[in-house]
């Protein structure tokens, strides 16, 4: 599979994430590989993104149903080790702010996302929600 800028832009940042509670644990890990599978990557092409950061462009999806799809993952990839660390935290606030979500609306979307995680609730479904309320 040929990766776009926005999707090798969306797996460093999940990388990213699971670092910055300054350690990458073998569950958040894991969870990255598991992530690209789904999205039928295979587990070298996201070695080299992480290996070659320098090369990729930060990149902000252009929809929200885009947006939501990659917030939640970076929701389950916090959630890899089963807690919440508020470097976690403050970094998932950091993505809402720059994908554009006003702040007061910030809150309610991480907590709704982290509930949702949590409980395991399908992405699909959570899109679909979304559309919903669009």
């Amino acid at each position: 599979m040929i990766l776009d800028q926005e999707l090798k832009s969306h797996f460093l940042n999940l990388y990213f994430l699971a670092l910055s509670d300054t350690q990458i644990d073998s569950e958040e890990l894991e969870m990255l590989f598991q992530l690209g599978q789904n999205r039928g990557i295979e587990r070298e092409e996201i070695e080299k993104i992480i290996l070659r950061p320098d090369s990729i462009k930060f990149t902000i999806p252009q929809d929200t149903l885009t947006k939501i799809e990659y917030l939640y993952d970076y929701v389950t990839m916090i959630l890899a080790d089963g807690r919440v660390d508020e470097h976690e935290e403050l970094t998932l606030r950091k993505f809402c702010k720059k994908f554009g979500f006003e702040e007061q609306n910030i809150p309610a979307i991480m907590q709704y996302l982290i509930e949702e995680a949590t409980k395991g609730t399908e992405k699909k479904l959570i899109i679909g929600q979304v559309k919903q309320a669009l």
